[in-house]
């Protein structure tokens, strides 16, 4: 049968297609949750930091995040992700790396002013659900805008 503007036919009927923009969205672990950022905004990913160097003596222009230590105070072993959004940078790390997940951007729900106001859950945009799991959108630059790690 022949595919139109509107959608595929399938079994005599007319399907529509999602109009709605999607966003291809890192999903990772981290605290215990799941948790994402938009792909376009992971600009590298380390397994460890580069040439021995431990946090601690990383450079100074640009924050370090650990979201375990962050969220829970203990200390992650995951790989680090750099984020990059205009000409902000900071370097993320995550308990593990999960899969690329297309994400319609209608089917995030926005987190509510009250618990965007809360200091660490200041840090999230949205939630989304993945099969029978929910996950939080993050938004790096509040992390960085702390000082991070």
């Amino acid at each position: 049968m022949k595919a139109g503007p509107r959608g595929r036919r399938a079994g005599g009927g007319v399907h529509e297609l999602d109009p709605s923009p999607v966003v291809a969205l890192l999903l990772f672990e981290a605290a215990e949750c799941l948790m994402a950022l938009p792909v376009s905004e992971v600009t590298r990913l380390l397994a460890v930091p580069e040439s021995g160097v431990s946090v601690d003596e990383a450079s100074v222009d640009e924050a370090w995040v650990d979201l375990d230590e962050y969220f829970t105070g203990r200390r992650s072993t995951g790989p680090w992700l750099r984020w990059s959004r205009r000409e902000r940078r900071a370097w993320i790390r995550v308990a593990r790396v999960v899969e690329v997940l297309p994400c319609a951007l209608r089917s995030l729900a926005p987190m509510p002013a009250t618990v965007r106001a809360t200091r660490r859950a200041g840090v999230f945009w949205a939630a989304g659900v993945r099969g029978d799991d929910v996950f939080l959108l993050v938004d790096p630059a509040r992390l960085a805008d702390e000082g991070g790690g």
